[in-house]
């Protein structure tokens, strides 16, 4: 996700005269790294948070730019329905 709103803020720096690299860098970026250091810290707790906040941020974003039908959720099911991911006992 890091890459990817980097190639954004890269690529597209405006989009209708908005500073799109500055929007991510003040809104993307900082729930961003709490994320990383959540996943460093395998932090759980810290993790839903940080990911609630940063789904919060993007679609805060997308508002901002004049997108508010580009929103984004936290997922509902698994992307991979077959498989069982639990640690064995």
């Amino acid at each position: 996700m890091t890459e990817t709103s980097d190639d954004i803020a890269e690529l597209v720096p405006k989009h209708d005269n908005l500073p799109i690299s500055e929007m991510i860098a003040s809104t993307v970026k900082p729930p961003m790294e709490a994320l990383d250091a959540a996943i460093k810290a395998k932090d759980s707790a810290a993790y839903t948070k940080a990911y609630a906040d940063l789904t919060a941020s993007c679609n805060a974003c997308h508002q901002s730019a004049g997108n508010p039908k580009i929103v984004i959720q936290v997922p509902t099911v698994s992307s991979f329905p077959d498989q069982d991911f639990r640690p064995r006992k």
